[in-house]
């Protein structure tokens, strides 16, 4: 049972692995209207900085069913957060950025997840986190996860609210009444 358990947790892993490879940009030339701000996103890099290490110190027990089952919830979590973060970053293309920027000559995506939320990949991310804290059985993670990288997630897409409000002017007003932030109908 212990076997499963860590083939679980390296899956947990994994789905966090295949969103990342898809952080490289296209390479046209892009004109740019403004760059936001960076202080959230380090912030947020410091979370997950602190996230990643706790996996691994604080990891629950790999034997018994509490564990095995955490494990499988935490997997599927985190698979479910990878397919929405990969599926929000395809639907961006080029105008993804790590740091927040508008285009001049991009239009606003509200098509794909972004019709549901607007701020899909911050909410697959947390799923991906939230899944993989659980597949460890680590609670420091898990208060990680609530305490620093949401919190963290939430300011940045404050941040990315200003500058798309800003670069979109009343088109972005209306999606954002339309659609909630970050959890589907909720908040």
């Amino acid at each position: 049972m212990s076997a499963l358990v860590i083939a679980l947790r390296v899956v947990s892993l994994l789905a966090f692995a295949g969103p990342m490879l898809l952080l490289r940009r296209g390479s046209e030339a892009r004109v740019h209207q403004s760059g936001g701000d960076r202080v959230p996103v380090i912030a947020n890099l410091a979370a997950v900085g602190l996230f990643i290490p706790s996996l691994f110190v604080f990891s629950g027990p790999l034997a018994g069913l509490p564990a095995l089952m955490l494990a499988i919830v935490g997997s599927l979590l985190a698979i479910a957060g990878a397919a929405l973060v990969s599926r929000s970053r395809a639907a961006l293309g080029n105008a993804w950025s790590l740091v927040p920027e508008a285009d001049v000559g991009t239009e606003l995506v509200t098509t794909g997840p972004y019709r549901v939320v607007r701020h899909p990949i911050y909410l697959g991310l947390a799923l991906i986190a939230t899944g993989q804290a659980l597949a460890f059985g680590s609670g420091p993670a898990l208060a990680i996860v609530l305490f620093a990288m949401v919190p963290t997630f939430a300011w940045r897409a404050r941040a990315e609210e200003r500058l798309l409000a800003q670069v979109f002017g009343a088109r972005y007003d209306d999606y954002r009444r339309q659609t909630k932030m970050i959890i589907p109908y909720l908040l």
